[in-house]
């Protein structure tokens, strides 16, 4: 979901990284314990079509690296005609963005998300999943090393609504989505994660609330 990052590496923007511009509410998950994400998964429902189309933005979970360089994330956008579920993985250094496969999804569905890390292979892998339909896409993610030969670390999870619109009518009428039965583990152990809340573009009211550990919700005025 980074179209942004050309324009950055145009830029020669030394300091290009996540949360970029683009995204609008989001919530950002981690352990006060510290430690390495080895699994996180959320659901959400898909959202109603926009009264205006025309516009390309989506809602997502991720898990994202210490730096906020590395971004492996199950999405769900908007492609300003139909929704869609695909799994993407956005480097910022160097710059490198993967996606999977698309498949359509109908407003109703209920998407199922799920990262899971395996340490003796060092590599996630993201399961995405319509549970109407029970079709699954799946990626296997190899981490990145640093420059001192180090396995990077993910430590974050993100919970998003990207991407900028014209006109607030291109937002889905539901004005909410919530990602729930969140789990976020650190080195094998489910914990209570703590939860920020924060914006990067000011567009339609668009923020994000922290329901309770396990639940983010995300509203609008479409």
């Amino acid at each position: 979901m980074h179209k942004a990052a050309v324009f950055f590496a145009l830029l020669g923007c030394a300091a290009a990284q996540d949360p970029p511009q683009g995204w609008l509410g989001y919530a950002t998950g981690t352990n006060p314990a510290g430690g390495r994400i080895t699994h996180a998964e959320a659901k959400w429902k898909v959202l109603d079509e926009p009264k205006e189309g025309g516009c390309f933005y989506s809602p997502w979970f991720g898990i994202e690296t210490s730096d906020n360089l590395n971004l492996f994330q199950p999405v769900n956008p908007w492609v300003g005609s139909k929704w869609e579920m695909y799994i993407e993985y956005f480097q910022w250094r160097p710059e490198h963005n993967e996606n999977t496969a698309s498949a359509d999804v109908k407003p109703g569905d209920i998407l199922h998300g799920v990262v899971n890390f395996n340490e003796s292979k060092q590599e996630y892998t993201a399961t995405h999943t319509n549970m109407r339909t029970g079709h699954t896409i799946t990626k296997v993610l190899p981490v990145q090393k640093k420059d001192n030969g180090e396995f990077k670390e993910y430590t974050i999870m993100y919970v998003v609504f990207e991407k900028v619109c014209r006109s607030c009518a291109q937002y889905p009428p539901n004005n909410i989505v919530t990602f729930y039965d969140i789990t976020l583990g650190y080195e094998g152990k489910t914990v209570s994660p703590h939860w920020e809340t924060a914006y990067v573009d000011n567009k339609c009211n668009n923020r994000a609330h922290v329901v309770n550990e396990s639940a983010i919700s995300i509203t609008w005025d479409a």
